[in-house]
């Protein structure tokens, strides 16, 4: 099959791991940790279902993630006062530190990706992934 779409998306996502995780290194992150760093940062206090949601990954994933930022010092997890099934998911001072640094690196990777599109093409191509990703149903 010459032209797959698949593929294609496999490829690209494999690179910007590699180079998100490249980036991150000094931070002491991997890229599979980058999302969920970054989703507590932007919503605070998340419970992890919600996390798990947000991400679009498996619970078990999600809790084996979050149990490892915790022991780096990047998040924190609370009982919910109101419902003691539920963790509340927070970042740590270290996180928000290192939160616009991370930003900054992830910016920098996007721009590669697309410096060399037009403003034009930037909107195509944000514009066609959405419209496959919401097509495709597995």
């Amino acid at each position: 099959m010459a032209n797959c779409v698949g593929r294609v998306l496999t490829r690209l996502a494999r690179k910007c791991q590699i180079a998100v995780g490249s980036a991150l290194q000094q931070y002491n992150l991997t890229a599979a940790e980058e999302p969920f760093l970054m989703a507590v940062l932007n919503n605070e206090g998340f419970t992890q279902e919600e996390l798990t949601a947000y991400i679009g990954v498996d619970k078990a994933a999600a809790s084996r993630t979050v149990r490892g930022l915790e022991e780096k010092g990047f998040l924190t997890r609370i009982q919910d006062p109101r419902d003691k099934r539920q963790n509340r998911v927070y970042p740590t001072e270290k996180a928000i530190e290192i939160g616009p640094k991370v930003r900054k690196e992830l910016y920098k990777i996007n721009l590669a990706l697309t410096e060399a599109l037009t403003k034009e093409e930037d909107d195509m191509v944000y514009a066609l992934l959405d419209r496959i990703e919401e097509n495709f149903k597995p």
